[in-house]
């Protein structure tokens, strides 16, 4: 139950809490965050898939747990989703994909001779810049014996430049690409928060702070705004940059403590937890996965450009001993270093995706590189490691269309039948 701040409060802003407009909102909401979708999108795959070969996705990369199993059911002859999960004896069949008997093997990238005309996305992840304390995605680590200057960054800002490096690598050799967002401090949504916040106060709540209403509310937005701007742009391949952190010694926070491990890793689409196939559109894009080949080449890509952080960075990927436990309560192993998540950017992105983690950027040593001021992009002094994370992720794309991912391995996953 949500209950309105303070009557004297919004009336300041000319706004007098309503429950019922408030519950208005909320449905607004809900809805404005699902996108409009038609089954009938998979009419092409009638008769194209095996059970074995959805069996082999659902256990391997998509179904985390059980739970997700009550949406649908699978026969050796059909595929079928419901609109409820099967507690609800009233439920109806949403979609049925009938099934082959023998598979099409699943199609490896066009062989290109270089990446002119390529269509290129890249999602710089947050937003950054005076926008960094509210989204809770900074490090501001103070001076110690070991260094006599405080360290101050954020990762908005570290992912933008390298979009922006990326774009020029990318352009230089042909390819078409699209950015996300053109500014640092800026998403996609067409409001910023603050805006937002002012046409919907009504949402505020008893006890709730800027932070929560952001990550609650807002940057959900947010994200469905960058997946669609991506869809629209109908690119070979998307990427989205991150950079990392973990919290530091004795669980001190990662914003404020170093921490001695340091690793990179990426991100496919899979691992649907329970609940996850509730709303209508997960579904639609649980079931594209399932009959598509956007899984399949998103592995190929995100392998390459693992590779290429590994070799240009000279940081390996992750590993158990690093201490990263929540991978393996919301994703699911595929390689060393390459997990499958249920984000809603690896979810909602069509087409082949990897979903970029370089570096734990308040890693004793990493946090140092990252504070140089020794690199202009965009016009902006920054560290020129930036730069090189920049070029791994252009070497790992290069890869990924020159050589097609031929002859290669994911840990011990075959990718077709």
């Amino acid at each position: 139950m949500i209950i309105p701040f303070s009557a004297i409060f919004l009336n300041s802003f000319g706004i007098v809490p309503d429950m019922k407009k408030l519950l208005l909102f909320l449905l607004y909401l809900s809805s404005s965050l699902c996108a409009e979708v038609n089954f009938a999108d998979f009419d092409s795959y009638q008769g194209r898939c095996t059970r074995g070969e959805i069996e082999s996705k659902l256990g391997l990369f998509l179904q985390k747990d059980g739970g997700v199993g009550s949406y649908f059911s699978l026969t050796d002859t059909a595929l079928t989703f419901y609109n409820d999960a099967e507690t609800n004896p009233e439920r109806e069949v949403e979609y049925e994909l009938k099934l082959a008997t023998e598979g099409i093997p699943a199609e490896q990238p066009p062989m290109r001779k270089d990446l002119v005309g390529v269509k290129i996305a890249i999602d710089p992840g947050h937003l950054g810049g005076p926008f960094a304390n509210l989204e809770d995605r900074y490090i501001d680590i103070p001076p110690s014996l070991e260094r006599s200057e405080s360290i101050k960054f954020d990762e908005g800002t570290l992912c933008f430049l390298t979009a922006m490096y990326l774009k020029l690598l990318l352009e230089k050799e042909g390819a078409i690409v699209m950015v996300t967002r053109d500014q640092i401090g800026s998403g996609v949504y067409h409001d910023d928060f603050f805006d937002w916040l002012k046409k919907n106060v009504h949402l505020w709540t008893e006890g709730s702070t800027l932070k929560k209403m952001f990550g609650k509310y807002y940057n959900p937005l947010d994200l469905r705004a960058r997946a669609k701007k991506i869809n629209q742009f109908g690119p070979d391949l998307s990427v989205v940059i991150h950079y990392n952190s973990q919290d530091g010694e004795n669980n001190g926070p990662s914003n404020h403590t170093v921490s001695p491990v340091n690793y990179n890793m990426v991100f496919v689409p899979g691992a649907f937890c329970q609940n996850e196939l509730a709303d209508q559109d997960s579904r639609y894009e649980f079931m594209r996965l399932l009959v598509s080949h956007d899984l399949h080449h998103s592995l190929i890509l995100s392998q390459a450009i693992l590779e290429k952080f590994s070799e240009h960075l000279l940081v390996p990927p992750v590993t158990k001993a690093d201490g990263a436990n929540y991978l393996n309560r919301v994703g699911i192993k595929i390689g060393e270093g390459i997990y499958a998540r249920n984000l809603a950017l690896t979810r909602l992105i069509h087409g082949p995706v990897c979903y970029g983690e370089t570096l734990i950027q308040n890693n004793i040593d990493e946090c140092v590189k990252l504070n140089r001021r020794d690199f202009v992009i965009n016009g902006v002094w920054c560290s020129s490691r930036i730069k090189q994370v920049a070029e791994a992720y252009f070497e790992g794309i290069r890869d990924y269309f020159l050589t097609c991912g031929k002859d290669k391995k994911i840990g011990s996953v075959e990718l077709s039948k």
